[in-house]
C-alpha cells in the first residue's frame, strides 16, 4: 500500500516540478527579451494555468524549437497574421507568434479548447513544403489532415497551411 502512495507522490512532485519549470521558463524569457505586459499579468497567469492543467508544456516547447529552428537554419518566417495562437501572451513570449497581444487583441481561454488542441501555422506557398521536409528530417512526425500536413505533438496538433501571395 505504501509503495502505491510513494509512486503517486513521486508522480505529483514530478508534475509540479514540470509546471514550475515551464512557468519559470516563460517568465525568464519574458524578462530576457524585455517584454512588457503591464496590466495583463492576470491574463498571463490564467494562460499558464490552462497550459499546465492541459499538459501542453512539452508540446509548446517543441513548437518553439521547430519555429526557431526553421527561422535559424532555413530563414523561414511563418505568416504572422495566419497563426491561430495570435492573441496569446505565452505564444508571443516564447516566440511562436510575432504579434504582441494587448487588451483589445488578447484572446482569453485559447488553451482551454478541446483536447488535443489544434493549432494552425502558415508558410508561404513557395516554402511550405521545404518547411515540412525540414520538420520530417528533424524527427517530427508529420501526417495529413484534410490535405494539409499535420504535426502531431503531445496534446497538440499543428496544421501547416500554405498561403498564396499575389
Amino acid at each position: 500500500m505504501s509503495k502505491n502512495k510513494d509512486q503517486k507522490r513521486k508522480a505529483q512532485l514530478a508534475t509540479r516540478a514540470k509546471n514550475e519549470s515551464f512557468r519559470f521558463h516563460v517568465e525568464y524569457t519574458m524578462k530576457q527579451k524585455g517584454i512588457d505586459i503591464v496590466g495583463m499579468e492576470q491574463e498571463l497567469s490564467a494562460e499558464l494555468d490552462a497550459i499546465c492543467h492541459n499538459d501542453l508544456m512539452d508540446a509548446l516547447l517543441d513548437l518553439v524549437k521547430m519555429v526557431e529552428g526553421m527561422r535559424k537554419e532555413l530563414g523561414f518566417e511563418q505568416e504572422a497574421d495566419k497563426c491561430s495562437l495570435n492573441g496569446s501572451l505565452v505564444a508571443f513570449i516564447l516566440g511562436i507568434t510575432t504579434v504582441q497581444p494587448d487588451s483589445t487583441t488578447y484572446v482569453p481561454d485559447i488553451f482551454m479548447a478541446q483536447q488535443p488542441l489544434q493549432v494552425t501555422i502558415a508558410y508561404d506557398n513557395e516554402i511550405r513544403n521545404q518547411a515540412v521536409n525540414w520538420m520530417t528530417a528533424n524527427g517530427y512526425e508529420i501526417s495529413s489532415y484534410l490535405g494539409q500536413p499535420l504535426l502531431k505533438l503531445k496534446n497538440l496538433r499543428v496544421v501547416i497551411r500554405r498561403v498564396l501571395k499575389s
